[in-house]
Order: C-alpha cells, then structure tokens, then sequence
C-alpha cells in the first residue's frame, strides 16, 4: 500500500474534500499537510486549526501535519515547497491533489515549461508592458507552448508547483490529480453538490451553519454545527495598531515584497483608518488582493523573508490515528525534517526552527482574539495532539 500525501487548508473541511480523501484512501495510508490558523490567502482561517485536524481525521486522514504560518500564509511557490518538504520528509510515494484540469501529463508539462530558460527570457517582455504577473505569466508560457488556459484555474496553478517544488527539492514522488467537481475555486454558487469554500464560510456567516449543512461530510457536521468562526476584522484595530509602529526598514524585510513596496506600505498606514482603506491604498496592478493582505498579516505576526523559500526547520504533528501513529513510528527517525512531538523538543532545534515556534505562537495568541468568545494566549503549549 502506499503512503499519500494532501496538502490542504480545509478551509472549512467540506464534500469536495472528503471527496479527495476518498480517493487517496483506495491506494492507501493518507497524510495530509494542513495550514495552521493563517490561510493562503491572507487571513484568518475560518475554524481553529485542532477543530479543522479532529475534521480531517473524522473523513479519513490517517496523519495531520501542520503547514507552518510562515508557508500556509504565503506565495504559492512557498506554500508548495514547505508542504512537498514535509510530505517528501514524512515518507510519502504519492501527492494527491485536485485540479480543473484532471491532467497529471499536462500539468506536468506546464511545470517543465515554467521552469525553464526560454519562459525566464520572455517573462520580463510581457511585465514591461504593465500587465498583472499572472497575465504576463500566462502570456509567457503560452509562448513557450504551454496549453491555452492551463494557468487559469488556482487549483491547476498549486499542482503545478507542487511538481516544480518536488523537482527542486530532488524527491522521487510520484503525482496524482483528481479532477475538481463542481463550483469552481471561490465561486459563490451553493446550488452545486460541490461547492467553494469561500462560499461555504460566507454562507456561514450571513445564514448559519444549518443553510449550508448538506455540503459537509456528516462526519463533521457535529463539529462545526455550533463552532466559534474566525472574523479577521475583529483584529482590525490590534492590526493597524501594529502597522503604525513599523518602519520602512522593518517593512523591507517582509516576504514577497518588491519595487519599493515598503514606501508605499508605509505611508499608507500612516493614513488608513480600516483595513479595507489600507488595502486600498496599497492596490497596485501588479498585487493581487492575496498578496497585499498577506504582506499586511506578515507585518502584524513578524513574519520576514529568513525562512522563504526554504524548507521548513521542523515538522509540527497535529493529529493521527492509529495508522497514522505506526507511519510516524516507523518514519520518525529517518525523516530529515526533525518531527516534534512535544513543544519542549523545539528548543533543542535550529536557530531557524525556534523563530518559526515563535511565529507560531504571536500568530495563535492573535488568532485567538479573532473569535466571537476571544480564547487565551499560551494554546501552542497547551493544546495536545489529536488523537483518535
């Protein structure tokens, strides 16, 4: 049998993903990498991430692995290489993931082409003509005879990284794809069998969890039927606050920022009165939305540009069960990423592995104020594993 890794927000965990996780469960034991209380796209995750690990193990998750904040809230080259790291590390054969395309060959393919010199030589052509980075990107490719409309869909953009992140990091993993059902990524309908999370957490809080329950695996639907949900604006005033005690050197520092970026940033939090203004007024063609909210998240938790594009310095265990339990017993040893158990083992660990706990614990001591019942600080050293 073999070992089958998903790298996933679970975001709340829904039918489309339990749908995934079936698949991977016919071929054998399942691990899934799972973002921590910051999501990919710039904010809060909408449940805490031990409800979203009890979650995954409920549909079939043999193994939860934690996606440091420092990747989960990150690029998705970033997100890609520290999840691939961890699931290479762990003793994965296979990564499992969906896409619109439901073409291992073809995304493959697309990932040669990124990576190759011709696409390197035509990118900048396209970024002087002041187009958005994905429209320059696709334009790009396409040149390089990459398929019209591959880079489209989000879900077909991740798995191509996750292929170029295990060529970079020299892994043997084999790549499966499962084509998406359904509404598509960030779509609003909820009249699919399979529907968007984003559509799901807006449904949530506009209607409650009742209006939307047929689309969660009943294994979860006690779960989050009465949960507490992340609001990102009930940190606003912590997240300006913070802003306004930043210097431009301090923001130069921060992950994924360019062009003189950090000038602009910085005074536009000397003006903005919400998050939305500043978001606003930081706008520029070439950030999507996503970027400028994770570099603004970056600024609050005192994340910087140490760690990008590295490994990450330890692997975080959430939750297993007892498959999961005989994976990590058998593995632990060998995995070169060192596997912790107990928060006490961290101190033992690099320079790089005790700031990235650090970053850990700002992040969850803040995320913990974003609930409608603010929980208290210390949850990194409290919480235990989830074990089922």
């Amino acid at each position: 049998m073999e070992v089958l890794g998903i790298i996933a927000e679970f975001n709340p965990l829904h039918n489309g993903h339990k749908y995934l996780i079936n698949e991977a469960k016919k071929h054998g034991t399942v691990v899934c990498v799972m973002s921590g209380n910051f999501v990919q796209r710039g904010d809060t995750a909408f449940f805490e991430k031990r409800l979203r690990t009890k979650a995954a193990l409920e549909c079939g998750a043999d193994l939860v692995i934690e996606l440091p904040v420092c990747y989960s809230m990150s690029t998705a080259q970033n997100f890609a290489l520290g999840g691939i790291s961890l699931l290479d590390a762990i003793g994965c054969d296979t990564v499992i993931f969906g896409s619109e395309c439901g073409d291992i060959d073809k995304l493959s393919a697309a990932s040669k082409i990124l990576s190759s010199n011709e696409f390197s030589q035509k990118l900048p052509y396209y970024l002087e003509k002041g187009i958005t980075f994905a429209a320059a990107r696709q334009k790009a490719a396409e040149d390089c005879g990459c398929e019209k409309g591959i880079l489209e869909g989000a879900n077909n953009n991740l798995g191509i990284e996750y292929i170029t992140a295990a060529n970079n990091i020299n892994s043997n993993m084999n790549f499966k794809t499962v084509q998406r059902l359904g509404a598509m990524h960030d779509s609003k309908d909820l009249t699919s069998d399979y529907v968007s999370a984003s559509a799901l957490r807006e449904s949530i809080k506009q209607n409650g969890f009742l209006n939307c329950e047929k689309h969660f695996p009943n294994e979860v639907r006690g779960l989050f039927k009465n949960a507490d949900y992340s609001d990102i604006y009930r940190l606003e005033t912590a997240i300006l606050a913070t802003l306004r005690t930043k210097e431009p050197d301090e923001l130069k520092q921060l992950p994924d920022l360019s062009e003189g970026m950090e000038n602009k940033l910085f005074s536009q939090i000397k003006t903005a009165v919400s998050l939305d203004s500043l978001y606003d007024g930081i706008k520029v063609k070439r950030y999507t939305l996503a970027r400028i909210r994770r570099i603004v998240l970056s600024a609050l938790l005192g994340v910087d540009n140490r760690m990008f594009l590295k490994a990450p310095p330890y692997m975080r265990i959430l939750g297993f069960n007892k498959t999961g339990e005989v994976l990590l017993r058998n593995n632990r040893e060998s995995s070169p990423i060192p596997v912790v158990m107990r928060v006490n083992e961290i101190k033992n660990l690099s320079d790089e592995a005790k700031y990235i706990f650090s970053v850990e614990c700002r992040a969850t001591d803040l995320y913990a104020l974003s609930l409608s019942k603010p929980l208290e600080c210390g949850l990194e050293y409290t919480a235990g594993i989830i074990k089922q």
